[in-house]
């Protein structure tokens, strides 16, 4: 009996400590999420209904949470009482009322236990709204500010706010370009909600083979091509967290339970339950660079300063990284700086603007890069004597052109990576005010990740 006894003990210890040795793994969420509040702010109804579909959507979008919807809506001073009812109601000497009023919202006794069950609430309030008519640039704005309180609704506490603060245009339409503002909400709210400790997932590698691992958890908790994830070492030290990050996974493919990524470095041996975390990003890979491309130059005719075989191009890439691996889209601007002209009191830039997509072949922190794309240009137009500015993109083209390079980069940190590249490009004018310019070239630049 005293064999059985200690045999027993020996497993439930062994059982106890290969448990907590095991990483944490996320599992879903409930989360109930209220309708907009907007009080004070005059807002279209129809633009209302859009924003909380597009709320809701972001929560069933990200996949790591299971969504119970709302139909009151909070003002911004109301969340904080709401708050204070959440704790009280933990407390043994609370009363239930029938009703809860907050402000115009009004829950009843159902609606604020099944609240209470749920594992976080959602509290959407407009903070700012503003849309009116531009007089210099001819278009109607927009511009909506956006807060997001969660709550445990366990413990009554505030978790994080998630703030928005997105805008829009339009030329014709005043709606539309509230419309337009409102289409910004959803990148924002995602990348606002995978910052917040409490939703990030977590997860641990199940097999390790090279540079390649399989991770616990994929569309079924909203895992992404194009996800990052960090390599965690470490763990608690006397009841203290000490934790690091040792290395980074990119993920390249996504199962419905399992995932595949690719390990760009780390500082530990990967090998099965090594913890891993989300890093969340924004999705967009940006790229400031310089080019200097050998060739026919970009000249306005009679212009004296024109000759030379030189073109000095300065620009921005951004590239989509949430969604894709191997393979991205991106979209570009560059100014040749050469073609920047001044007459009297007006100060004229030509804007080369290009569409495309690159070939991302990742060796380590080390990548090959293969990228093409083609596009068109416009000239912007500033006046300073009468603060008049525009730019001829609706009405006007001055270049077509393409553009093709092989980039070279190396992996400096988790979030940037440096780069050089060389290849060509060429614009065929289509105007008498400019010439055709291209040829051979090269350039260097720095892509931080956000």
């Amino acid at each position: 009996m005293k064999r059985i006894i200690a045999l027993a003990c020996a497993l439930v210890l062994i059982g106890a400590i290969g448990a907590a040795a095991q990483p944490k793994v996320s599992e879903k969420q409930e989360v109930a999420i209220f309708a907009l509040g907007y009080t004070g702010w005059n807002i279209p109804y129809e633009a209302l209904g859009t924003i909380d579909i597009k709320i809701q959507k972001v929560f069933v979008d990200l996949g790591r949470f299971t969504v119970i919807g709302m139909t009151q809506r909070f003002a911004s001073p109301d969340v904080g009482q709401f708050i204070d009812t959440l704790r009280k109601a933990k407390e043994a000497s609370f009363v239930i009322p029938e009703k809860y009023q907050f402000g115009e919202a009004i829950l009843t006794e159902a609606e604020f236990q099944r609240l209470t069950g749920a594992f976080v609430i959602a509290v959407p309030v407009v903070t700012n709204f503003a849309t009116g008519y531009n007089g210099k640039s001819f278009t109607w704005e927009t511009s909506v500010k956006t807060a997001v309180s969660f709550i445990d609704a366990s413990a009554g506490t505030l978790i994080g706010i998630a703030e928005m603060d997105t805008s829009g245009s339009d030329k014709q339409s005043q709606n539309q370009s509230i419309m337009n503002a409102i289409d910004g909400i959803p990148m924002q709210l995602q990348y606002e909600i995978r910052k917040i400790p409490q939703f990030q997932i977590n997860t641990r590698v199940l097999t390790a083979s090279g540079g390649e691992i399989k991770l616990q958890l994929g569309a079924n908790m909203g895992i992404r091509k194009g996800d990052e994830y960090s390599v965690i070492s470490g763990g608690m030290v006397e009841g203290f967290k000490d934790e690091r990050e040792v290395g980074l996974i990119v993920i390249k493919d996504v199962g419905a339970e399992v995932s595949t990524g690719q390990v760009l470095y780390s500082g530990v041996k990967m090998s099965k339950d090594v913890a891993l975390r989300e890093i969340a990003r924004l999705g967009i890979d940006t790229e400031p660079f310089f080019h200097a491309v050998i060739g026919e130059r970009l000249d306005v005719p009679l212009d004296p300063d024109g000759e030379g075989t030189l073109n000095s191009l300065v620009g921005f890439r951004g590239i989509a990284s949430r969604g894709f691996y191997g393979v991205r889209p991106y979209a570009a601007f560059e100014v040749p700086l050469n073609g920047m002209r001044n007459y009297f009191t007006a100060f004229m830039v030509p804007i080369n603007v290009l569409v495309g997509a690159e070939y991302r072949m990742n060796l380590g922190r080390l990548s090959v890069t293969p990228y093409a794309g083609v596009g068109a240009s416009y000239i912007y137009v500033t006046e300073l004597v009468t603060g008049y500015s525009a730019d001829t993109s609706d009405t006007y083209l001055f270049h077509v052109g393409a553009q093709a390079f092989l980039n070279l980069s190396f992996l400096v940190t988790r979030d940037v990576r440096i780069f050089v590249e060389g290849g060509a490009e060429g614009w065929l004018s289509l105007s008498d005010l400019f010439t055709n310019y291209g040829g051979i070239g090269g350039g260097a630049g720095v892509s931080i990740k956000f």
